[in-house]
């Protein structure tokens, strides 16, 4: 009789253990989704009678079984064991998963942010200058053609072009043209780029001497040179202008370096649950939030099945880096683990086993106690 007593509660004790732990993970799980702001220890009551339930209806369940009296008891402690373990198996592989993921997906996350700044950043001026320097060619380009052209007019032999004359000044008229276009754009239009002025320069008119050929071509040249310094200046002005309004993300960039060096360690050397998601408040709140619209989707890659039918084609989806809003939350997790959206480096099939082997052994306990 001593011997039996002593069985019976090493065997409740045992029970007791195991759900304890599993009901504490159950818990966890449910407080950092379903019921945030409710106490803890509330929660962790509510949890552990759900496990004595279920182990009371598996047991019961189980009797049905060896010695049927209604079909309606089996089929109420068939479901209320189902309803009851379904509820600790999914919170407790949710709370391993959490437990054993969390600081990655936190410190992924944050990495990814940052990389998505820089090379937004890097990548948007990289082009600004790319820009620029393609504008400040083309000027260039115009201008020595247009010098060219002066040039060839100038000393153009055919009758009635030699020498300084109509067609002259229209070539340095539209060169004139050609600074003044895009003073819009670049702000500029208070610059002086005048090259040939009626009033000032009257006497050139009509001059044929080639003796005074090179004085009137390096008059005007030097003209347009400094016509086109001035515009590659505001060309310059501009496009500087656009690479600082692009350093807007500079401050947010800042904020991740603080929490990569202040906070993650404190995070990483708690190693706690409770720390992760203590944490990724502030990282949500501080940085993901206030990400640009394009990042959302580089967190996702697609790649094609086989399997076409028609003009069809079927993609699977898989996270390159997995939100951490998504890992505090048990219905979602889950759906992420059955649809194998998780990323290849996150592996689940151990925390399934050690979920289950928790939960059987307590059952076990339980049944063989009650027996």
């Amino acid at each position: 009789m001593r011997t039996k007593v002593i069985t019976k509660v090493s065997l409740i004790v045992g029970y007791a253990i195991f759900a304890a732990f599993s009901a504490y993970f159950t818990a966890t799980s449910l407080s950092l989704n379903l019921m945030q702001g409710t106490n803890f220890w509330i929660v962790y009551i509510m949890v552990f009678i759900i496990a004595i339930l279920a182990g009371y209806c598996l047991t019961e369940f189980i009797r049905q079984i060896q010695r049927p009296t209604s079909k309606s008891k089996f089929l109420l402690t068939l479901l209320g064991f189902l309803l009851f373990w379904g509820v600790s198996f999914t919170t407790n592989v949710h709370y391993f998963f959490v437990d054993k993921h969390g600081y990655g997906v936190l410190n992924k996350e944050l990495a990814s942010c940052k990389d998505y700044l820089t090379t937004i950043t890097t990548d948007a001026n990289r082009k600004i200058e790319e820009e620029r320097d393609k504008a400040k060619t083309i000027q260039i380009a115009q201008a020595k053609n247009s010098t060219d052209a002066f040039v060839r007019e100038l000393n153009n032999t055919m009758a009635n072009h030699l020498g300084f004359g109509d067609a002259c000044i229209n070539i340095l008229n539209a060169i004139e043209s050609s600074f003044m276009q895009d003073t819009g754009l670049y702000h500029d239009g208070m610059n002086d780029y005048t090259i040939f002025d009626d009033m000032r320069d009257i006497g050139d008119r009509g001059i044929t001497s080639r003796a005074r050929f090179p004085q009137l071509q390096a008059k005007y040249d030097g003209r347009i040179q400094t016509a086109l310094t001035k515009k590659l200046a505001a060309i310059d002005r501009y496009y500087s202008k656009r690479i600082v309004d692009n350093e807007q993300w500079n401050d947010l960039i800042d904020t991740i370096n603080y929490l990569e060096h202040e906070h993650l360690p404190r995070v990483q050397k708690d190693n706690s649950v409770d720390a992760y998601y203590k944490y990724y408040m502030v990282q949500q709140a501080s940085v993901v939030q206030k990400m640009p619209d394009g990042y959302l989707p580089t967190r996702i890659a697609t790649k094609a099945i086989e399997n076409i039918e028609g003009d069809t084609i079927y993609k699977m989806m898989k996270f390159n880096v997995y939100p951490s809003e998504r890992m505090f939350e048990t219905l979602t997790t889950w759906s992420d683990i059955l649809h194998g959206y998780l990323p290849s480096y996150m592996k689940i099939l151990q925390w399934l086993l050690i979920a289950l082997i928790i939960d059987i052994v307590s059952f076990l306990l339980f049944y063989l106690a009650r027996k």
